[in-house]
C-alpha cells in the first residue's frame, strides 16, 4: 500500500485500486475539515454551492455519449 492525500491507497490489484473519491468522501475527511475550519470555509454552505452548481450543469450540459452513441462514431 502508498501513503496518499487522503490515507492508504488499496493494495496492487485489488477492486478499490485506482477508485476515485466522491466529494461526499472528500469533504468528510478529517484532514479536509481541519483544512476547512482553519480557511473559515462553512460545510453546510459549501454543500449548497455544489449541489447549486451540479443542478445547473445537469440543465445545461448535452448528456454523455452513450456505448450505441460511441460505436456509431468509431
Amino acid at each position: 500500500m502508498q501513503d496518499t492525500l487522503y490515507g492508504k491507497s488499496a493494495p496492487h490489484g485489488s477492486p478499490q485500486q485506482g477508485r476515485r473519491l466522491s466529494f461526499p468522501e472528500i469533504l468528510s475527511d478529517p484532514l479536509v475539515r481541519t483544512v476547512m475550519r482553519a480557511d473559515g470555509v462553512d460545510p453546510a454552505e459549501l454543500e449548497r454551492c455544489l449541489a447549486g452548481m451540479a443542478a445547473t450543469l445537469a440543465r445545461t450540459r448535452p448528456p454523455f455519449p452513450t456505448q450505441s452513441r460511441c460505436a456509431a462514431l468509431c
